[in-house]
């Protein structure tokens, strides 16, 4: 057994570090929800991390550590210039690769995991109580879950390729905060559909993605048939709006696992504010399994095969919900003008053809 590596991180140190108070980097504000606690000058190197959640031999840990030593050099050469990587060029890669992995290897991502599984568990033998289940579905171990979250990083990378990105620029003095799961997903745009399915997958029409960098940065990738970020030559949008700073850190709150993580601009006050605010909306994240009936796909998708049983299990997660409203930030003429599919799913152009892609090279 590895002691060593017995706290191992799933939110990277150096990231930590940009919210650390007075940039001393040995400490962060924290305002833990279940505990109701706010302390100015917790521990930094303890927050972000669970004991051996990656296994005992700490292999995992090591190679996600290398992984971040590379990805920091990108986000801190950002925050120091204000500039972002161009396009499909290798520091836009690492862009992506630490949104997804930042995501991905997050404690939420993997109980989901477990959550899914155990809820179609239970409608299988819903449907059919005599089904043998664990020769259907055999049981996972944790360190299952752990590998395959991992292994999906590099095709959720590839899937947002495709996304714009630009900073958001806080211009006010109230700051941007983070959290235990600071990779938040977005769809403005299918929220404002009334969408019913799933809105915020990676592949989806309208997908936006906020991560905040620190207190005055937030990095944010959009889905640019749908919508307009400030200026079209510009690479970073300012925001002095305080509302628009209020519900961006609105959005760490439903996001979070049970932390939120900030610098010294940030007052009790003001956190228990947001706080309040974010019981207006329903926590992101949660498992949900649900029966729907199975349709003809030769007739349009409109032909229930059996009206007698739901016989159909879909499975996801509650979206990020917040009513969401950005000085700047507007859904433009072509995405008003996209007509939906008769789909569950609503993919972009190129997570279609990423699909099609993949179906094809299988035959």
């Amino acid at each position: 057994m590895n002691t060593e590596r017995k706290n191992q991180h799933y939110i990277p140190k150096f990231y930590l570090r940009n919210f650390s108070y007075k940039k001393n980097l040995k400490q962060i504000g924290i305002f833990n929800l279940k505990r109701d606690f706010f302390y100015q000058t917790s521990k930094l190197k303890t927050q972000g991390s669970k004991k051996f959640f990656y296994g005992y031999d700490g292999i995992i840990e090591e190679r996600l550590g290398e992984i971040e030593n590379l990805l920091s050099k990108t986000i801190k050469k950002i925050i120091e210039e204000l500039i972002i990587p161009k396009k499909n060029s290798n520091p836009h890669i690492d862009l992506l690769l630490f949104v997804a992995l930042t995501d991905l290897r997050n404690p939420t991502r993997i109980d989901n995991m477990k959550g899914m599984i155990s809820g179609m568990k239970d409608k299988i033998l819903e449907l059919y109580p005599n089904t043998q289940i664990e020769k259907l579905i055999p049981t996972l171990t944790h360190d299952d879950f752990i590998e395959f979250s991992i292994t999906t990083i590099p095709e959720i990378t590839f899937n947002i390729i495709d996304l714009d990105f630009k900073l958001l620029i806080n211009e006010t003095e109230r700051p941007f905060i983070s959290s235990d799961n600071p990779v938040v997903r977005y769809n403005q745009f299918l929220e404002q559909k009334r969408w019913p399915h799933g809105k915020c997958g990676y592949g989806i029409i309208g997908l936006q993605i906020f991560i905040p960098l620190n207190s005055k940065i937030v990095l944010h990738f959009y889905d640019s048939s749908i919508y307009k970020v400030g200026f079209k030559r510009q690479k970073t949008h300012s925001i002095k709006n305080l509302k628009c700073i209020d519900q961006i850190n609105t959005l760490q709150f439903i996001n979070c696992i049970e932390t939120i993580y900030f610098d010294e601009n940030a007052n009790e006050n003001y956190i228990r504010n947001l706080k309040s605010l974010s019981l207006n909306f329903k926590k992101a994240n949660k498992p949900q399994v649900d029966l729907s009936y199975l349709v003809d796909k030769d007739n349009n998708d409109k032909e229930i095969i059996n009206l007698d049983q739901k016989n159909l299990i879909i499975s996801g997660t509650t979206d990020c919900e917040t009513n969401l409203k950005i000085e700047g930030i507007k859904i433009h003429s072509r995405g008003k003008a996209y007509k939906m599919t008769n789909k569950v799913t609503q993919l972009r152009k190129h997570s279609n053809h990423l699909i099609n892609t993949t179906r094809n090279n299988s035959y």
